[in-house]
């Protein structure tokens, strides 16, 4: 087999299958080799593209005052090659004056290749033509003229690769040169960091699904390292085989994963993801898997001697993760009142662990009261005499009221289906026991502190709480 055969061609091979390359693929290779240049400087380019390509496989990255950083340039260039390779790249890597002299070196050179200020001629000349790129026809043309390295192309005149090649042959011929001034313009550095794959099959089980989600999760955690740091929110999106009826589109199965604590733990991030996708499976076998990581600052703690341990927030992660996946989304969380003045109404929020509590000046302790709210309330009676709450009756206890507060009265959700309206009040009461002969002074005396209300529409009377 050549490069450049035909489909045809390949065929009549024994053996040989013919699949479409994956550009989504593609483009998060790119965007992991460009992760490993940004290790090293902020300034980061992608190199000249083929015609024939749609996507970049080089990256090239200004080193000047890196050197007071990271050394020397030829250590620069082994940590590139050795920070590559933890990513699962072999690259091929080459220091030099010029941008794209640099990158015709390492698509010529195996390993590491320094070139020295002002020999960026004698190098590229020993190179083939195509390690220059240029375009095929190019390529073609000049080996009928019987030129093949870059220093036999250098050594043709200018102006007669003006008149037969054009402006893009005297860009390729200034490049054999090693001349060419090509402007970095540095890219962006990325706000999300994803990795994708095409399935060759779909896949309708769990098992392998969680094995093709741990092989995404590894490479997303090794180039968040490169950056110290860690993922603060995960999407995943599966791409199912069954079609929208609607769009003649393939459905999708999202799911998201907020943690507590930024994290880059792979075995904490995948049972999140397995636990997840065991309470919401997906309806159909599954074709390609995206995964989109939210980048945040890794987590830092600082222990003190003499403080306790608080629990740890990847276990606690997955501790609430199981116990939701057994009671049901929104049944697992911390409790937060809601921004209404209807009895009862608070919603569960997600756990965030407090790890950093504001120390609270040392002072006198302030005397707080707090209420027992009781479950369901309970049913009572209340007498008036001229307007005030005389006697409270509950559960068969008839007790005096000796002073209160009130009434506080508040109605909401007249808009919906479920209104509700009640007056309140605050009660001091005042329990009399039975007088006993033992006891010639009288029953014991026992007061509390009550909140009653009363349902206006229903026009009952219930005890909603005791106050401590």
């Amino acid at each position: 087999m050549k490069t450049g055969m035909t489909k045809a061609q390949t065929e009549a091979f024994q053996g040989i299958a013919w699949r479409w390359r994956s550009v989504s693929q593609e483009s998060t290779a790119y965007a992991a080799l460009l992760d490993c240049a940004w290790t090293i400087s902020p300034r980061v380019d992608d190199g000249p593209r083929p015609e024939e390509q749609d996507f970049s496989d080089t990256a090239v990255l200004d080193l000047a005052g890196c050197e007071k950083l990271f050394g020397s340039p030829e250590k620069i260039a082994h940590d590139l090659r050795r920070v590559a390779s933890e990513v699962g790249f072999e690259a091929n890597v080459a220091v030099a004056g010029s941008s794209l002299a640099a990158v015709s070196a390492a698509q010529g050179f195996a390993g590491v290749t320094v070139i020295p200020d002002g020999d960026e001629s004698l190098w590229i000349g020993r190179l083939s033509l195509g390690a220059l790129r240029i375009p095929s026809e190019f390529v073609e043309t000049l080996k009928r003229w019987g030129i093949h390295t870059c220093a036999e192309f250098a050594a043709l005149p200018e102006i007669a690769i003006v008149e037969r090649l054009g402006q893009q042959g005297l860009r390729s011929w200034r490049l054999a040169q090693g001349t060419d001034s090509h402007p970095l313009i540095a890219k962006d550095f990325p706000s999300n960091f994803e990795e994708r794959m095409d399935l060759e099959s779909p896949v309708d089980l769990l098992e392998p699904l969680l094995f093709v989600l741990n092989r995404l999760l590894d490479q997303l955690c090794r180039r968040l390292r490169l950056h110290v740091l860690a993922i603060g929110e995960m999407k995943v999106t599966l791409t199912l085989e069954r079609m929208d009826s609607r769009n003649k589109e393939p459905l999708l199965h999202i799911r998201t994963i907020r943690l507590p604590v930024p994290a880059r733990d792979t075995k904490l991030l995948l049972k999140l993801l397995q636990l997840d996708l065991e309470a919401h499976p997906p309806s159909a076998p599954v074709m390609a898997v995206w995964m989109l990581a939210s980048p945040a600052r890794a987590r830092s703690q600082q222990l003190g001697l003499f403080l306790p341990l608080s629990p740890d927030p990847e276990r606690l992660e997955i501790t609430l993760a199981r116990i939701q996946s057994t009671v049901g989304d929104g049944q697992v969380g911390t409790p937060v009142l809601r921004d209404t003045h209807g009895p009862d109404s608070f919603q569960q929020n997600r756990f965030v662990l407090q790890e950093m509590k504001e120390k609270r000046p040392a002072g006198k302790k302030q005397a707080t009261a707090a209420m027992r709210i009781y479950r369901p309330a309970l049913q009572a009676k209340v007498d008036f005499q001229n307007g005030k709450p005389t006697f409270l009756s509950c559960e068969g206890v008839r007790r005096q009221i000796l002073a209160f507060a009130g009434p506080w009265k508040r109605k909401g959700d007249w808009w919906s289906e479920t209104p509700w309206a009640r007056e309140e009040w605050d009660v001091e009461t005042r329990t009399l026991r039975p007088k006993v002969q033992a006891e010639p002074r009288g029953g014991e005396e026992e007061t509390a502190l009550y909140r009653i209300y009363k349902d206006l529409r229903a026009k009952r009377w219930f005890v909603e709480g005791i106050y401590d």
